[in-house]
C-alpha cells in the first residue's frame, strides 16, 4: 500500500509541470471574443498584473484574418491622433478607424481612472474585412465597454 502510495506521488510530481492552465485575460474573456469575432479564438496573454498588460485574440479562416488586441497601462502611445469621442466607455475614449488595402483597422483609446486602455481590431485578407464595417466598429465599441468596465 505504502509502495502504491509512492508511485502515485511520483507520478503527480512527474507531470504536474507537464500540466499548465491557460492563461486567462483579466479585461476579456475568450468566449466573449470569439461572440464578436464571429468564430473561434486562440489567445495569447501577457498580463503582468489586473492594471498591465496586452491580451491578443486572433480569429482565422482561409485567407482573412481577425485580430483584437488590447493593451493596458499606466501610460500607452497613442493609437488614435484622432478621431470620434465615445461616451459610456471610460474617460476620453476616441474611436479611429483606418483602411489600407486589404486591411480594415478599428481602433478605441482611452482611460479609466488612471490606467489606460486601447484596443485594436484588424482585418486582414482578399475580402477587406471578413466582418462587415459597421459591424466591426458595433463590436469594437463592445468590447471597448466590457474593457472599460472590468478597469473599475
Amino acid at each position: 500500500m505504502m509502495l502504491r502510495m509512492c508511485l502515485i506521488c511520483a507520478w503527480f510530481a512527474i507531470l504536474a509541470p507537464l500540466a499548465q492552465a491557460q492563461q486567462i485575460c483579466p479585461w476579456l474573456t475568450q468566449g466573449t471574443a470569439a461572440k464578436l469575432m464571429g468564430g473561434p479564438v486562440t489567445a495569447d496573454v501577457q498580463a503582468t498584473t489586473a492594471s498591465e498588460g496586452v491580451c491578443v485574440f486572433t480569429r482565422s479562416t482561409t485567407g482573412d484574418s481577425v485580430v483584437l488586441r488590447i493593451v493596458i497601462g499606466p501610460a500607452l502611445s497613442a493609437v488614435c491622433l484622432d478621431g470620434d469621442h465615445l461616451r459610456g466607455v471610460g474617460d476620453q475614449a476616441i474611436h479611429c478607424a483606418t483602411d489600407k488595402p486589404n486591411e480594415h483597422r478599428e481602433a478605441i483609446q482611452g482611460n479609466v481612472r488612471a490606467t489606460q486602455f486601447a484596443l485594436t481590431l484588424t482585418a486582414r485578407g482578399p475580402s477587406v474585412s471578413p466582418l462587415p464595417k459597421n459591424t466591426q466598429r458595433s463590436a469594437t465599441e463592445q468590447l471597448a465597454e466590457e474593457v472599460a468596465g472590468s478597469l473599475f
